[in-house]
């Protein structure tokens, strides 16, 4: 019964077995900060522009940054953190899609506008994706992704993982089993963040459990 409960969470949390890992790409000028409610390594020196997902229901949260500085002015521009949840299909090469400023004058203006001028495509396919985006509020201080854990968290729009589809297909496999939230959020979060050949020795793992 205990196996059957941690098969569907890792079901409801889209971590299915066999399927072939989806990615989630943020080129420069943005970075990624967040995803799925779990902070990146994206810091002042460092900077993360690709993630690898399971299939099913991610949040990202990413940030616009540009340097439009000369020698006689100081121009850098932060943009507000976009907040981008949507299904993400097995096998998809995500990409943020956006009609790049060429000046700092166009760079204000699309900062102003990222919430209808940003959209999410699918390398693969070219098919542009069903997604809610959304900015919120520039955070203080330097740990940009901590202050936007923070915001979502009290705004009550951090990222919960649960799908009603994701749900309805692990209760058909698995039974009705209630699903522990806490266990699989923290099942998902080590699933992101494990490397291809951990996550393929967790598979046959659980597999040998059955």
């Amino acid at each position: 019964m205990k196996m059957r409960l941690t098969l569907a969470a890792l079901a409801v949390a889209g971590l299915s077995f066999g399927a072939s890992a989806a990615t989630f790409e943020a080129q420069q000028p943005y970075q990624i900060h967040l995803v799925d409610g779990e902070k990146t390594t994206t810091s002042i020196t460092q900077s993360v522009h690709s993630v690898t997902v399971g299939e099913g229901k991610h949040q990202f949260a990413v940030a616009y940054t540009k340097d439009f500085s000369t020698r006689s002015d100081i121009r850098v521009l932060n943009g507000q953190p976009v907040i981008i949840t949507l299904e993400v299909p097995a096998d998809a090469q995500l990409t943020l899609d956006y009609a790049e400023p060429n000046n700092y004058q166009q760079a204000n203006q699309f900062l102003r506008e990222q919430e209808s001028r940003v959209r999410v495509i699918d390398k693969a396919t070219g098919q542009v994706m069903d997604a809610e985006i959304f900015t919120i509020p520039t955070p203080a201080g330097l740990d940009t992704g901590r202050g936007i854990q923070n915001y979502l968290q009290e705004q009550g729009q951090a990222f919960n993982g649960r799908t009603d589809a994701a749900v309805a297909a692990a209760q058909a496999k698995f039974g009705d089993a209630a699903v522990d939230a806490d266990a699989l959020e923290m099942l998902q979060h080590w699933w992101n963040a494990a490397d291809k050949d951990t996550r393929r020795a967790f598979q046959i793992w659980t597999i040998q459990q059955q």
